[in-house]
């Protein structure tokens, strides 16, 4: 083997024992500066009917049900040169029947550099909260939040972000109010005993596996999509697809530039879809169709129904049932397919 040769896998082993002595030895610093910073806090539920928790800076907030009467706030920051005063800090201020929690999330932007590695900005920025079911409401307000709330119980919650997400699975509570500016909401498999509004200038909602008694869904620029839900629709979307998979309830859909697709059998309430600038897609079973009144219409479009021929290209009615279901389209299709009268699946945009 030339030398040449032998020199450079030398030179490559070096690297690779180089290499694994510095992982190692940034990983144990890593792991020193991570316990170094965590940050342990809790307070008494003090009677309180509102909590209030006001973020500061940009956070990560991990919500969860308390197993006492205790709020808890726990955080581990990961940003080396840093130390516990820098990580989070929170004010708890009483007033009357409420209680404001202000978290401080310090972020710090310096950068770690060991030997000729250079490691930049490592940190961890969740919060994870523990909250007690003693209060009737809870507020969360932020400029720049992502907020999970994974097993939650709770009577109210309210949810108010400028920029950031909402993503919930099961989560029980009576309300629940969302409204963001630039951001996705997202919830599964929970269930309200009152109503649901999710409100979202710029980003996508998914509601999948949910019971409510009403769900309001306004979004101007994202997708919309509902899947396995139990309760009354309603949705605006002005530029992004709607698509409701299984649902049992009203359901009153007004989209502005973009397509509507509805999939659900067994109906038997009112289904109203309208959109201006878009085609509407629905697929029912044979007895939704022939058991429901039809009110089908669009101004420059074409309405195909099973593929059958119809006397009419922009029109279709019939008045036989007692539910509704009424689609409209000024510049978009309008098709009718069948499904089985058992069909479960659905599929995402």
């Amino acid at each position: 083997m030339k030398k040449s040769t032998l020199l450079i896998l030398g030179l490559a082993f070096i690297l690779m024992i180089v290499g694994g002595l510095g992982s190692i030895f940034f990983y144990q610093r890593l792991d020193a500066e991570k316990k170094a910073s965590e940050i342990n806090k809790k307070f008494k539920y003090d009677n309180s009917e509102e909590l209030v928790l006001d973020i500061k800076n940009s956070a990560s907030i991990h919500l969860s049900t308390s197993d006492d009467e205790y709020v808890h706030m726990n955080k581990q920051g990961l940003n080396f040169g840093s130390n516990q005063k820098e990580s989070a800090t929170w004010n708890v201020v009483k007033k009357d029947k409420k209680t404001t929690v202000t978290i401080d999330n310090k972020v710090s932007d310096k950068t770690f550099k060991p030997g000729i590695f250079n490691f930049e900005s490592i940190s961890d920025d969740s919060i994870f909260l523990n909250l007690p079911e003693n209060y009737k409401k809870i507020t969360i307000k932020g400029d720049k939040v992502d907020l999970n709330a994974d097993s939650l119980a709770l009577d109210k919650l309210d949810v108010d972000f400028k920029r950031g997400s909402f993503s919930s699975s099961n989560l029980t509570t009576q309300e629940l109010s969302v409204t963001n500016k630039f951001g996705d909401l997202s919830i599964f498999d929970s269930k309200f005993e009152k109503d649901i509004k999710l409100i979202t200038s710029t980003g996508n909602i998914h509601v999948e596996n949910a019971i409510f008694k009403s769900l309001e869904m306004e979004t101007k620029n994202g997708e919309a999509f509902t899947a396995n839900t139990k309760g009354d629709l309603k949705i605006s979307n002005q530029y992004g697809n709607t698509s409701i998979n299984h649902t049992i309830g009203l359901v009153d859909v007004d989209n502005k530039n973009s397509d509507i697709f509805f999939h659900s059998n067994n109906i038997s309430h009112d289904v109203k879809l309208n959109t201006v600038h878009g085609n509407i897609q629905l697929e029912m079973d044979k007895a939704s169709y022939n058991d429901n009144k039809m009110d089908l219409k669009t101004d420059y479009g074409i309405v195909s129904i099973f593929n059958k021929n119809l006397s009419s290209e922009t029109s279709f009615t019939s008045d036989k049932g007692d539910a509704s279901i009424k689609a409209t389209s000024k510049n978009g299709d309008i098709s009718v397919n069948e499904i089985d009268k058992d069909d479960t699946k659905y599929e995402y945009d």
